[in-house]
């Protein structure tokens, strides 16, 4: 991952060296979102007498779409919907084999707000942004023994997302940017993948496509 950022963020400097300023007024934006989460992979074997246990708890990727519009060149309204965990457990017993799945999305819609004295001056664009919304836990059990069951459950929260970060527009129809934020969000009822709770910061990047007139 960490190769990823490095090859990421080299385009986007040997882009945004030869864009020239370009004006998102009116304007929409496209875009895919890679990045980090703050836990890590953890893979657990365990063997014992009931049987073997395996567990891959988060990896600490995300990934997810976002839509933006600019009211005017410096606040754009953001719309994203990001995956944020995933867990994956096996428990082979003497009853069976049992594998459960779960995730963690959010759906959130907030504002994004450029420094003003960087506005059409460059191609870069260093912002503040804020963000609220639903975040959604959902967890899938199946049980393959003397019979098979399937459970499926899911838990609501609600959070927000609190960042800053750099936008470079590379030309017209072309935006990269990288940025940081900080979830904070309410307990699940019932534990999602281990945890009732997912708050944590993220590092992401994102590679979007501009479109519509806007003001020329």
């Amino acid at each position: 991952m960490l190769r990823v950022i490095v090859v990421f963020a080299t385009v986007v400097l040997v882009a945004a060296a030869s864009a020239s300023a370009v004006s998102l007024e009116k304007r929409h934006q496209l875009g895919l979102r890679l990045g980090m989460w703050d836990q890590i992979t953890d893979t657990r074997v365990e063997v014992g007498l009931d049987g073997v246990e395996t567990s891959v708890e988060s990896s600490g990727l995300l990934g997810g779409v976002a839509y933006g519009h600019w009211f005017e060149e410096n606040l754009a309204l953001t719309f994203c919907i990001e995956g944020m965990a995933l867990d994956v457990s096996s428990d082979v017993g003497v009853l069976g084999v049992i594998t459960e799945t779960s995730a963690v999305t959010s759906i959130r819609m907030g504002v994004k707000y450029y420094f003003v004295p960087a506005t059409l001056v460059s191609s870069a664009r260093p912002y503040f942004k804020g963000s609220v919304g639903p975040y959604v836990g959902s967890q899938s059990s199946n049980r393959v023994g003397l019979t098979v069951v399937n459970e499926k459950r899911t838990e609501y929260a609600f959070g927000a997302q609190l960042g800053g970060g750099v936008d470079f527009v590379t030309g017209r129809h072309f935006m990269m940017g990288f940025g940081i934020g900080y979830n904070a969000m309410t307990d699940f009822d019932n534990p999602i993948g281990g945890s009732r709770n997912y708050s944590g910061p993220e590092f992401g990047f994102e590679f979007s496509w501009l479109f519509g007139k806007g003001i020329e």
